[in-house]
């Protein structure tokens, strides 16, 4: 286990993924990532498609920096903090681990030809800064703000540096008022700051996703808004396809 843990993904996989949401990750987040990419990005797909994939393996290797020091420290201070991950593990193997990630990074960075675009840095200096914050904060109600902040960067991420400039506003409200808004439910409700027992119901899910068709109707007149209004009718959609599917599969 700890050589799995040396490469990008393993972590979030073998700690978060494997006994959590998977479908609600692929359809609500990569889907929709390459989906944008491909319909709004500022070259051709296949290239924007490998592009939304480095930049993917960028992010998810500093987040998964933040895993670590949350599983590893922030949760042990916790009351009631899950002991995620591998608490036994040496120092030598979170070492290599934290350097494995670090040379991803940058590795991903000289693909996609990043290391003077100063946009890039800010973008990811502000993950890890939230990250940090989020770890070193003990109140759970302030923790709910920089949650939301870790949500939009992990939607964001993929396709950030991708989309078409004219787009990205677009998208990142999209992010907000649907993906942020609907992952912090969850995240208040786990940390018993909300109570709310029919959210996990596929029908609330559609409801939720449905109701920025009101600011797709606002906003399809404009050009700029392209991105938000594919990622809102997508999500939309998904969410109402689920919802079917489990009362055909209660019919039966």
């Amino acid at each position: 286990m700890n050589f799995i843990l040396l490469f990008p993904f393993s972590y979030f996989y073998t700690t978060r993924l494997k006994e959590g949401s998977l479908a609600f990750h692929v359809i609500f987040e990569w889907l929709a990532a390459a989906l944008l990419v491909t319909c709004v990005g500022a070259t051709d797909a296949t290239h924007d498609l490998i592009k939304a994939a480095l930049s993917y393996l960028a992010f998810i290797s500093v987040y998964e920096l933040g895993y670590m020091a949350n599983d590893l420290h922030a949760a042990r201070k916790e009351v009631d903090g899950r002991h995620r991950g591998p608490q036994k593990a040496t120092q030598t193997w979170i070492a290599l681990w934290v350097l494995a990630r670090v040379g991803a990074f940058l590795l991903s960075t000289t693909l996609l030809e990043q290391w003077r675009n100063p946009g890039w840095w800010l973008f990811f200096v502000a993950l890890g800064g939230v990250f940090t914050l989020h770890n070193w904060l003990d109140d759970r109600e302030l923790k709910v703000s920089t949650f939301a902040w870790l949500a939009w960067f992990r939607l964001m991420a993929p396709m950030f540096f991708v989309v078409q400039d004219s787009q990205r506003m677009g998208i990142g409200l999209a992010a907000a008022l649907g993906y942020v808004a609907f992952r912090q439910l969850g995240y208040m409700d786990s940390k018993s700051l909300l109570k709310m027992p029919g959210r996990q119901r596929p029908t609330f899910r559609q409801f939720f996703f449905l109701m920025p068709i009101a600011g797709v109707f606002a906003l399809f007149p404009y050009k700029e808004s392209y991105g938000f209004v594919i990622l809102c009718c997508y999500w939309g959609a998904m969410a109402t396809v689920g919802a079917l599917f489990v009362q055909q599969q209660a019919k039966n």
